[in-house]
Order: structure tokens, then sequence, then C-alpha cells
């Protein structure tokens, strides 16, 4: 039994050692609970346009674009989505649809609108996609990006990019690094 005691008093002094030099397995992160926050509600349309019903929309009194979260609904996003939309819009935009990055890419491609859609992946012309890939499946009426700065076009854009790579990825965030 005296050899089980120094067995493992060798091994933990081994992993000491290895965890000084670096080599040491990383430490598994333990997952928080999350917060319980509480709930507002906005106001947003109903879906036909012959009536005046609204519904209420919950928004976590957390979010960080909330003023998104209704044109979001309107488009297509569900709200299981929204949270995370909610966190790549401040990401990326800081929620203005205004933005253009054009000096960030490597490649020299920019990045547009509120959820920062890269031109030259999703609405500039390819050899695969001569009308842009957005433009070829109706998300955008006209070749170009400029229209992705409309920010139900940029929502929508972002919605057809999302089904893309959650179909050929199985991670729809994929394209925004998630």
């Amino acid at each position: 039994m005296d050899w089980v005691v120094r067995l493992f008093a060798g091994l933990t002094a081994t992993f000491a050692v290895v965890g000084l030099w670096g080599v040491s397995e990383p430490t598994p992160t333990i997952p928080t609970p999350t917060p319980v926050v509480t709930l507002r509600t906005l106001p947003i349309a109903s879906q036909t346009p012959s009536t005046t019903t609204t519904t209420t929309l919950p928004v976590p009194a957390d979010a960080l674009c909330p003023q998104w979260w209704p044109l979001a609904i309107e488009v297509g996003w569900t709200l299981d989505l929204l949270p995370t939309l909610d966190y790549v819009m401040w990401r990326e935009s800081r929620c203005d649809p205004t933005q253009h990055n054009t000096t960030l890419n490597r490649d020299g491609s920019t990045d547009v609108g509120l959820t920062q859609i890269n031109d030259r992946s999703w609405c500039l012309p390819t050899r695969w996609y001569p009308g842009g890939y957005l433009q070829t499946i109706g998300a955008l009426p006209t070749v170009g990006c400029e229209q992705l700065f409309d920010p139900q076009l940029n929502l929508i854009s972002a919605k057809a990019i999302y089904d893309y790579a959650l179909q050929h990825n199985r991670n729809g965030w994929q394209p925004w690094g998630l």
C-alpha cells in the first residue's frame, strides 16, 4: 500500500512540474448558471396590415439592441435566436446600421450594416453566384452591397446567411465566428 502512496505523490509532483512548464492540460471550464433577467415588452405590429392588433415581444432588460428586436421578428428571426442576434448586432456594429468596416479584413473585403455582412462572401458577384449570393436567393433586390445599410434588408440577409450556415455547417452563427 505504501507504494501506491509513493506513486500518487510522484504523479502529483510530475503534474506540478508539467504545469510549471506550461504543458498541462487546460482546466475545464465550468458553465456558469444563466442569470434570471427581468423582461420588458415592446409592441410589434401584427403581420396582417389590415388589422391594428399589436402583440408584445418579451425583451430582456439586459438586451443590447432592443430597438431591432421587433424588426428581426418581423423578417423571420425566432425568439430563441434573438439573444444571440442581439449580441452579434452589438459586437459587430454597436447597433448602428450605418457601420461600414473597410479596414479590418486582410482580403480587402468590407463588412456592412447592423450584422456586418461581408461583401465578398455574400453580396458581390462570384463565379458560383454571378449576381451575388444574397441577390440570387432573393434577399437583396439588386447587385451591390449598399442595400445592407437598410436595417430590414440587413436582418433579412443575416437570416439567410444564418440559415445557409446552419444547413451547410450545422452552426448558423459560424459566419460571425460563434
